[in-house]
C-alpha cells in the first residue's frame, strides 16, 4: 500500500471536529516524520483550517517541502533542540487554549482506522497470509492490523510482525524500541509482549533491499519497506534454525506466505539512496549471494 496514512490523517481530524475539541478558529498541530503530517495538511488545507507540522531538522528536505508547499494556513516548525522530541513538544503546544494535538503517537483513532479500513484491504489482497511484517512508527499499523487478525473469524490466522530500527540507526519514517517506549502511548505492548514478537533491521540494509525490489514491485517503495523485508529475513531464518517454521504453514498446501507492508514510497528519499549507495553505480548493484551478509552490514 502507498502513503496509507490519509487513513489515519481522516479519522483524526474528523474525531477532532465530532467531538467539539476542533473548530474554524482552531490550531492544529502534530508531529510527523512526513507522511502523516501531509495527510493532515491537505485535509486542513481541504476544510481551512489552520496547520502546524513539528518535524525533526534531519528529515530529508522533500518531506518538508512537501508539507510547506501545501500553504495557505499550513506551517512546518523545524525542531532542532535536543532536550525535547517532536512529539513532547506538538503535546506541550497542543495543551493550550484554542491548540488542538490529534497524536497519532497517543489516540485510539490512529489503530481503530488501521483496523477498520487497511486490514480489511490487505485482506482482500492476500486472504491467506501467514505473516504480514510491518515497519513500526507510531505503533499503530501494528496494533490495528494485530486485532483485525486476531478478532475477525478467518480460517487463516495473520501474526503482526512489527519491525523497527536497531538502536544508532536512523531509517525515516521508523523508529528504534527506545524512542517507541519514550514517546509511544498506544497499548502495543499489549500485543508484541516478547522481545521475539519484534524483528530489527539497520539503514543499510533497508536502503539497500528497497532498492533492490525497484526491479520488481511497483509502486517504488521507501526505505522503511526495506526494513520490512530485512525484518522477515531475519525472522524466517530465526525460525527456520530453531526448527519453528512449521506453525506458520497453511495446513491447506503447506505454504508459508509473508507479506511485508510498504508505508511510503522512494521519491522523497532519492538524496538518501544516492549517499547510501554511492559504492557503486546503481544499475551496477545485483542481489547478493548471502543475503545475511547484507543484513549484517
Amino acid at each position: 500500500a502507498q502513503h496509507s496514512k490519509w487513513i489515519i490523517a481522516r479519522a483524526a481530524i474528523g474525531q477532532g471536529i465530532a467531538t467539539g475539541l476542533i473548530n474554524r478558529d482552531t490550531h492544529i498541530i502534530e508531529a510527523t516524520s512526513g507522511n502523516t503530517g501531509e495527510s493532515m495538511a491537505k485535509i486542513c488545507n481541504a476544510l481551512d483550517l489552520s496547520f502546524t507540522a513539528v518535524m525533526s531538522s534531519d528529515v530529508p528536505n522533500d518531506k518538508i517541502d512537501a508539507i510547506r508547499t501545501i500553504g495557505r494556513r499550513t506551517k512546518v516548525h523545524l525542531l532542532s533542540d535536543a532536550t525535547e522530541t517532536t512529539v513532547a513538544y506538538a503535546r506541550r503546544l497542543g495543551g493550550q487554549d484554542g491548540w488542538y494535538n490529534p497524536c497519532q503517537y497517543d489516540g485510539e483513532w490512529n489503530y481503530q482506522a488501521h483496523r477498520k479500513h487497511l486490514a480489511p484491504q490487505l485482506r482482500a489482497q492476500a486472504p491467506r497470509t501467514s505473516l504480514l511484517f510491518v515497519p513500526g512508527g507510531t505503533m499503530g499499523t501494528c496494533i490495528g492490523l494485530a486485532l483485525h487478525a486476531r478478532n475477525e473469524a478467518t480460517e487463516i490466522k495473520t501474526k503482526v510482525v512489527p519491525v523497527l530500527c536497531a538502536e544508532g540507526e536512523e531509517i525515516p519514517g521508523t523508529r528504534t524500541l527506545s524512542s517507541v517506549e519514550k514517546d509511544v502511548r498506544q497499548p502495543w505492548k499489549m500485543f508484541f509482549k516478547s522481545p521475539g514478537e519484534i524483528e530489527f533491521g539497520n539503514r543499510h540494509a533497508s536502503f539497500f533491499l528497497s532498492f533492490l525490489s525497484w526491479s520488481f514491485v511497483m509502486p517504488h517503495l521507501g526505505p522503511s519497506f526495506g526494513l520490512g523485508i530485512a525484518g522477515a529475513f531475519r525472522f524466517l531464518q530465526r525460525h527456520k534454525s530453531a526448527g519453528t517454521l512449521d506453525q506458520f504453514r497453511d495446513k491447506e498446501d503447506g505454504k508459508i506466505r509473508a507479506v511485508v507492508f510498504g508505508p511510503d514510497d522512494c521519491r522523497p528519499y532519492l538524496s538518501l539512496y544516492l549517499g547510501e549507495l554511492k559504492k557503486k553505480e546503481l544499475s551496477a548493484i545485483q542481489p547478493p549471494k548471502d543475503l545475511l551478509a547484507v543484513l549484517e552490514s
